[in-house]
């Protein structure tokens, strides 16, 4: 590096990051060997040597001229010139077609040198007035054709201009490279007023959209309304059929529960009239059967039905035994009134002789010797009462009877008593009615031996 001995005709006290509106940072004179040492510059400045003819020399970085070369060429100064990209921002104003309102130009622009001899011969010294100076240049025509409400369309035909390919670039004529861009906007008042008649326009649209979200509002709370009363009704309706339904349902259930009642009822009194259907058959029959149902309901009362049955069999003969005492030794009726209640005795004595239990049927014991089935049979009148007409004539009991002879008949005439013989006068052998179809023969029979 050369030692130079004089101090520098111009120099910039900046570092990297200082900002700068001209690049040429130092401006040094030189004699004929005062490039003959390095000199102390940064590597990423450019060295701009002039001759005394008027020429320029650049050595871009790294690149720097070797002694010999500084000597032979007798160069008479050295330009060192910042190389670095340096952004700036600057706002100017621009006419519109009254002179009243202006527009207001952002312009923020980076610039950079590139051509270090271009721009040292051009001998500018401050770049942003040189880069805003050409933008004004090509603007100020532009933008007077355009109203100041009319700033978008001003900003495009002015960017539209700036940026033409025949146009050389902003900056090229003086070797430096710009990057830019242009916003035009409204003055201040022009601003106020627009936001004044926005806000107007924002609160009336408010409204507008008010009244029409309270028209939407209100049509959805009648809808609503409109809709809960619906399903009101529908509800309402399908209630009420619920409850009719309901209420036919409970009616043929009561109509139900009355049938039933009634079948019951129906069926208890029927359960009823065969209770006493029942117990009017065997109290009827009475004797052993009587006996016998209340040992089938109480078994534990056989001591007491046994000896009821006893007593109840001694005083039946008793009875009997005093009967037939007063019907044989009785003499105040005739002889064929006597018949009838004279054999009923005899039967009696007979039964009392077999020692039947009262209330057996008679196949359930001996037969006794049965009359004939012409004789008078008084089972069903009483013991006192004289027959109920005259006796009719039948043939003697010697003669002979044209009617079968029914073996059955005979075999139940048969008594216990083989031996036997009636008294004389009382003719055959005492002996009860066999069946129904007898005594009520009997009833109306003569007594053998008489003659009508």
């Amino acid at each position: 590096m050369a030692d130079f001995r004089k101090p520098p005709d111009f120099e910039q006290p900046a570092d990297r990051h200082t900002p700068l509106v001209d690049p040429v940072v130092t401006v040094r004179q030189l004699s004929r060997w005062g490039f003959a040492r390095r000199a102390l510059t940064r590597i990423e400045h450019a060295l701009v040597f002039s001759t005394s003819k008027g020429d320029y020399d650049e050595f871009l970085p790294p690149v720097r001229p070797r002694r010999s070369e500084a000597a032979a060429r007798r160069y008479t100064a050295v330009y060192e010139v910042d190389m670095g990209v340096h952004p700036h921002r600057a706002e100017i104003p621009l006419p519109s077609d009254n002179d009243a309102f202006e527009f207001a130009a952002t312009i923020e622009l980076s610039w950079q040198v590139t051509a270090p001899k271009t721009f040292v011969r051009s001998g500018h010294r401050d770049v942003p007035a040189l880069l805003l100076g050409e933008l004004q240049q090509a603007a100020r025509s532009l933008t007077r054709s355009f109203a100041i409400h009319d700033s978008a369309r001003a900003e495009a035909e002015l960017l539209r201009v700036l940026t033409d390919p025949e146009r050389p670039p902003l900056g090229a004529t003086v070797g430096l490279k710009v990057v830019w861009t242009l916003r035009l906007s409204r003055d201040q008042q022009e601003i106020e007023h627009r936001q004044r008649l926005q806000a107007i326009d924002h609160a009336t649209a408010e409204q507008i959209r008010t009244e029409q979200l309270g028209r939407d509002y209100d049509a959805e709370l009648d809808r609503r309304a409109r809709r809960q009363d619906e399903l009101q009704m529908e509800r309402a309706t399908e209630y009420g059929r619920m409850e009719h339904e309901l209420s036919l349902q409970r009616q043929e259930w009561q109509q139900d529960q009355e049938r039933l009642r009634a079948q019951h009822q129906a069926e208890l009194l029927q359960l009823e009239a065969e209770k006493i259907a029942f117990y009017q058959k065997y109290l009827e029959e009475g004797g052993v059967v009587a006996w016998a149902l209340q040992l089938a309901t109480r078994p534990e009362d056989i001591q007491l039905v046994v000896k009821s049955m006893h007593e109840d069999q001694l005083r039946l003969v008793q009875a009997k035994m005093d009967l037939a005492k007063e019907l044989l030794g009785g003499d105040n009726l005739e002889e064929y009134e006597r018949e009838a209640p004279k054999r009923l005795a005899l039967n009696a004595v007979y039964e009392i002789f077999n020692q039947r239990l009262p209330g057996v049927p008679r196949d359930r014991a001996s037969s006794p010797p049965l009359t004939p089935h012409t004789e008078v049979s008084l089972a069903k009148q009483n013991d006192d009462a004289p027959p109920a007409s005259d006796p009719e004539p039948t043939a003697p009991a010697n003669d002979p009877v044209d009617k079968p002879i029914d073996k059955s008949a005979n075999e139940k005439r048969s008594g216990t008593f083989a031996d036997w013989q009636p008294p004389p006068g009382y003719g055959s052998s005492p002996a009860g009615p066999s069946s129904p179809t007898e005594a009520q023969e009997s009833d109306h029979g003569v007594p053998e031996g008489r003659t009508p």
